[in-house]
């Protein structure tokens, strides 16, 4: 659980830093107006399901970490084994 709460953390911090690095590219920071007058529901929504996005990936990225390699070869049809 605690594996999955760093990477949790760390995909945070990534997409934060991106969300902080397009301040700094014009076309983008035309959008941060646009996301601020939508109303506050949907905005709740947004940040709701990309907390749940990060979740998701935080927990596929963990379950491919602590996979076994002899499953992950079966899976991705790199099986070196007759057919």
């Amino acid at each position: 659980m605690t594996d999955v709460l760093r990477i949790t953390g760390f995909l945070m911090m990534v997409i934060g830093g991106l969300l902080v690095a397009s301040w700094f590219v014009e076309p983008l920071r035309q959008l941060w107006p646009l996301l601020l007058d939508l109303p506050l529901p949907i905005r709740i929504g947004l940040g709701v399901a990309g907390a749940g996005l990060l979740v998701v990936l935080a927990t596929v990225v963990h379950d491919r970490i602590n996979a076994d390699p002899d499953s992950l070869r079966e899976h991705t049809g790199t099986d070196d084994g007759d057919p």
